[in-house]
């Protein structure tokens, strides 16, 4: 039987949580928040049934966006359709109270979850309701897994870039948008990205290597770039850019067959 819930939104930081979501569905269209009592870990990943080839993560305090969980279990809520989701909810003005109602359900495997089954946003005139999607939906996975997948002290090296080159590297994307795909070049160390035969931009220098990565042009706009510097960590099979609350992961094919390690 399904157990009620009444949660009360941090007002100042509605737009932001919002905001969050609708970032997560540039990967895929369907977001799982995981609530507990101190964090909030949101999600989408893009896979298939082998890897996941693209996922992107916030995790956040609870408390900056929801005053009264107190809850010890971990709730599941699993946004199908979280483009619409996002759209709809975007009416509401926060500077009015904004609560949502949630009926749940522990999973039958394991009682410390509690899977959202339906929720109702509102704000005293303005109700937005939605169902939560099935469990099966989007691979289960939980901060500390995803802490200790993406440690940036187990890649194999680095790069970084200026938030100016960064900006200018979409824009000549954007141009040249008849390809999919972006390459990430490094020759005895210098660091380029650029397009074949269309454009090559100088971005960084490290230690001395040589190697060739592919990166799909599509998740650029999943780059967060409000810090000076964007950082990007190379993994055995992908590329993490990770800053001060979200991750971002995206499998890349690559050529190691000049590689100096």
């Amino acid at each position: 039987m399904a157990t009620k819930l009444s949660l009360k939104f941090n007002q100042k930081n509605f737009t932001d949580f919002i905001g969050k979501i609708k970032d997560l569905t540039n990967i895929e269209d369907i977001v799982k928040l995981k609530i507990e009592q101190d964090k909030i870990l949101m999600y989408s990943m893009l896979s298939n049934d082998a890897s996941v080839l693209a996922l992107k993560s916030y995790l956040v305090n609870t408390s900056d966006y929801i005053l009264n969980f107190d809850k010890e279990e971990t709730f599941d809520f699993i946004i199908t359709g979280a483009s619409k989701f996002v759209k709809n909810l975007a009416f509401f003005n926060s500077d009015t109270p904004i609560k949502v109602d949630i009926n749940f359900k522990a999973l039958p495997d394991d009682d410390n979850i509690m899977h959202v089954r339906s929720a109702q946003f509102s704000n005293g005139k303005l109700k937005i309701s939605t169902i939560g999607g099935e469990e099966h939906k989007i691979r289960d996975i939980n901060s500390t897994t995803l802490g200790n997948k993406l440690n940036i002290k187990n890649s194999k090296w680095s790069f970084k870039m200026t938030k100016e080159d960064f900006a200018d590297v979409k824009k000549l994307c954007s141009i040249n948008n008849e390809d999919r795909i972006l390459n990430i070049n490094v020759s005895n160390g210098k660091v380029s990205m650029n397009e074949s035969t269309k454009w090559e931009l100088e971005i960084d220098e490290i230690e001395p290597r040589n190697t060739n990565l592919i990166f799909g042009k599509k998740y650029l706009s999943n780059i967060n770039a409000d810090k000076d510097y964007i950082n990007f960590s190379i993994f055995e099979t992908f590329i993490l850019v990770k800053d001060d609350n979200s991750n971002l992961m995206i499998s890349f094919e690559q050529d190691f067959t000049a590689d100096d390690e």
